[in-house]
């Protein structure tokens, strides 16, 4: 049986601050995620799991979602990628290892962006990263560690 776990991804558009918007994310777990809008189409959020393994599952995510990879900069502690659709809709990420164990992902559609897009990658990812256990803890246990 899956659980839902909310994860709030936000971005703005056409020059207005959207309100926060949350994302069911089907998951065997709870997915600890926090996010926050940053305005002009970036959302800034802070995931409990390792950089590779964040980065990995964004490099899934487009993948299974038949995204282009049109930038690939991967670094020991940053990575930025971009990805885009056939009709040329664009996502950048940019990935940060800020300890062993959290990982920061900033969503950026733009000003004129779809954050549904932005939404549809996050939720992936997150899928990802639960499929793969890789979630160092588990919010729905109270936030206690995983052993993998």
């Amino acid at each position: 049986m899956l659980v839902f776990a909310l994860i709030p991804l936000a971005v703005a558009g056409g020059g207005c601050a959207l309100p926060l918007a949350a994302v069911a994310v089907p998951a065997a777990a709870g997915a600890p995620v926090a996010a926050d809008n940053l305005g002009g189409g970036r959302t800034e959020s802070f995931w409990v799991a390792r950089y590779d393994d964040v980065v990995q599952a964004a490099f899934t995510a487009a993948d299974k979602l038949s995204l282009d990879i049109e930038a690939d900069d991967v670094g020991d502690d940053r990575a930025f990628l971009r990805f885009t659709d056939l009709q040329g809709m664009t996502l950048n990420l940019t990935i940060e290892r800020r300890s062993d164990t959290v990982t920061r992902v900033v969503f950026n559609v733009g000003w004129a962006g779809s954050s549904g897009f932005a939404r549809l990658v996050g939720r992936q990812i997150a899928e990802d990263l639960n499929t793969a256990n890789a979630f160092a803890v588990d919010w729905e246990l109270g936030g206690e560690g995983k052993t993998p």
